[in-house]
């Protein structure tokens, strides 16, 4: 069973690796709170950053908010820090196991329903629902997807990989596609 501190330390690490830098300047904590408003409309300022990396000393650390901790889970790919806390805290990785994480099963989705997809590093694509599972990309920021590109997923899963079927990219032939494949995908349904 892992202590705390080193949960807290695998976060950092999890957070550093999403984010694709280290924390180990002030604008590195300036661009994590400015990415971490920007891709998932959460506010944490650079300040309470330095404080959990203990970037300010020892004597500056605070035991971090709930709501710090849950912001940085679900940016890790988590539905909150509890299930972040439980997997974190279980000593080794096993092949298969029981989805945990926050997941969104697509034929259950109104056509017309548009969904935030977010991956490393910095990729956003906004997709819109046709029905039957079928998405059309409808804006792309720093992904090789491009708009007017279609495709089939019948799941999506919060911090896992996403696998799209039959894509047509800009009007060629059929293919597949994955995203976030080292690291996931984090989702987010628009209003």
């Amino acid at each position: 069973m892992r202590t705390i501190e080193e949960i807290y330390g695998a976060l950092r690490g999890a957070v550093e690796k999403t984010v694709g830098r280290e924390m180990k300047t002030t604008c590195d904590f300036d661009h994590l709170a400015a990415h971490l408003l920007e891709t998932m409309k959460v506010r944490i300022s650079a300040m309470t950053l330095k404080r959990f990396w203990g970037y300010l000393g020892e004597k500056n650390m605070r035991q971090p908010r709930l709501s710090t901790l849950n912001a940085l889970a679900l940016y890790v790919g988590y539905t909150d820090w509890m299930t972040y806390y439980k997997h974190s805290s279980a000593a080794g990785e096993v092949e298969s196991d029981f989805l945990k994480n926050n997941s969104l099963v697509t034929n259950s989705l109104a056509k017309g329903t548009k969904i935030r997809l977010m991956w490393q590093p910095d990729r956003v694509v906004i997709v819109r629902h046709e029905g039957y599972e079928v998405f059309t990309v409808v804006e792309s920021v720093n992904s090789k997807l491009s708009v007017g590109d279609t495709f089939r997923c019948g799941l999506i899963v919060e911090g896992e990989p996403m696998h799209l079927s039959g894509l047509v990219h800009e009007g060629g032939e059929q293919t597949s596609y994955v995203c976030g494949r080292k690291n996931g995908v984090k989702f987010r349904i628009e209003d």
